[in-house]
């Protein structure tokens, strides 16, 4: 009988001891899971443009500063590709989503699938068309508009007279912006925004479409370019045919890369609207932070910009 009380009680003992261990291992293993830092996806779409290179490289040097680990995906020039970049970010099940869109609209399927999936999605620098019954998203965006005016306040102090724009994507929330803040800004004064051609943000574009207004409008004194690369593109044509940039034809830019900034700075450029990445990134991992805590709410917030001239940065 004493025999099988000792054997019940190291039965017994050996029972708690199996409990202690995988209430242990569980609890280690639930404090390994939130010791997991956030996981931040980001959809990296090609450009030709260093003023957004540098954009997606400052946002993955703030969300990680912020605490997120980054899942970067790199696509193509199409809203299709985004769209496969976001449902693949979904499938990983990653906390966050960043992405900026090529166009305002389209969206509805993929934001509801990330709705479902409960993952927040965050638009920089461009926004999306607001629609009844959209899945809520957040932005974080630039003034385009506000900008654009600000920028033809000055256009027209100078009064350069007939002026042409190198328009950026069609159905892009900052090209619609610019160009509707360019013909508020510029009404009433001696300046006409005439002509106006889609250049989609590529540098090769700038550069056809500055050749086709130097030889059909001989009377062109300006031209309003909505990205650096675009900008870049018409400076090369317009050297290649021995025309100088900043004297034989004011060129008025939106972005702020390394490389407009230099061409503000020998003068071959006379007014560069600069966006600023480093404000956009810090605001995108602070509303990053806020989705984690309450995703159902979302959030729209601005970034600042700059109006430089050559004697601003000189």
């Amino acid at each position: 009988m004493w025999e099988n009380e000792k054997k019940r009680f190291a039965g017994c003992v050996f029972l708690l001891l199996c409990t202690a261990a995988l209430l242990w291992a569980c609890s280690g293993r639930q404090q390994a899971e939130q010791a997991q830092p956030p996981v931040m996806g980001i959809v990296f779409t090609a450009s030709e443009d260093d003023w957004k290179d540098e954009q997606y490289r400052v946002l993955e040097e703030q969300a990680q500063a912020h605490g997120f680990d980054r899942m970067v995906m790199r696509t193509e020039r199409t809203q299709q590709a985004q769209i496969d970049a976001i449902r693949a970010l979904i499938v990983y099940r990653v906390d966050v989503i960043v992405f900026s869109p090529i166009v305002q609209s389209g969206w509805e399927n993929v934001l509801r699938e990330a709705q479902s999936a409960q993952i927040p999605v965050i638009t920089v620098d461009k926004t999306l068309q607001q629609r009844e019954g959209q899945a809520p998203v957040s932005s974080v965006s630039f003034p385009y508009r506000r900008a654009a005016q600000q920028a033809a306040a000055y256009v027209s102090g100078e009064g350069r007279g007939i002026a042409a724009e190198l328009y950026g994507t069609l159905n892009a929330s900052s090209a619609q912006e610019i160009s509707r803040g360019l013909r508020e800004g510029l009404e009433d004064s001696g300046t006409e925004l005439k002509y106006s051609l889609c250049g989609d943000y590529l540098r090769s574009r700038g550069r056809e479409i500055m050749e086709t207004y130097m030889q059909a409008y001989p009377e062109l004194a300006a031209v309003i370019a909505q990205n650096d690369a675009m900008a870049l593109g018409a400076i090369d044509y317009l050297k290649q045919c021995g025309r100088q940039p900043g004297d034989d034809i004011a060129l008025y830019v939106f972005g702020g890369g390394a490389e407009v900034l230099d061409c503000l700075k020998n003068g071959e450029i006379t007014l560069v609207v600069q966006f600023d990445n480093l404000a956009l990134a810090h605001e995108t991992a602070h509303t990053a932070l806020q989705l984690l805590e309450d995703p159902e709410t979302p959030l729209q917030r601005e970034a600042r910009f700059s109006v430089l001239t050559e004697e601003a940065v000189g």
